[in-house]
């Protein structure tokens, strides 16, 4: 749709998890493949996901392969920003590079289910919110 503004999103590592279970963000492919959202991303957040989805816990949900497969997809339609300038606000400091991330790529949204992210509620011009937000988003978008 011309003159319609994409929106700028970061997914915290949970999301990408939950997305490889299945139980969330199911319209959020066919987002990021008509263009509706870019999302963005930093080399950190690639890193994050290959250790997390390692765990042993998550194994029976998915595969190895269903992981690159996801990483490819993202780095395919996702712009990866490099974060040169790091902040200090988060509760938990190994979340602050989101945040630096959603000031240097000037993200619209942080998604993600983490308190220590959400009580900021917002960072920047950037708005932190949780998925059931995010998706409500969505499906307005998909509604226009």
């Amino acid at each position: 749709m011309p003159g319609k503004r994409k929106i700028k999103v970061i997914l915290d590592t949970n999301l990408f998890i939950s997305f490889l279970i299945g139980k969330r963000l199911k319209s959020l492919k066919s987002s990021l493949v008509n263009s509706d959202v870019i999302l963005i991303f930093a080399e950190q957040n690639i890193q994050e996901l290959q250790i997390v989805a390692r765990r042993n816990k998550f194994r029976r949900y998915f595969h190895e392969e269903d992981v690159n497969d996801l990483i490819d997809f993202i780095q395919i339609i996702g712009k990866i920003y490099k974060i040169d300038e790091y902040v200090e606000i988060c509760r938990d400091p190994k979340d602050d590079f989101l945040l630096a991330l959603a000031k240097k790529g000037k993200a619209d949204y942080l998604v993600s289910g983490d308190k220590d992210l959400l009580v900021l509620e917002t960072y920047q011009k950037t708005k932190i919110i949780a998925v059931d937000e995010f998706e409500k988003i969505l499906m307005k978008g998909t509604k226009n």
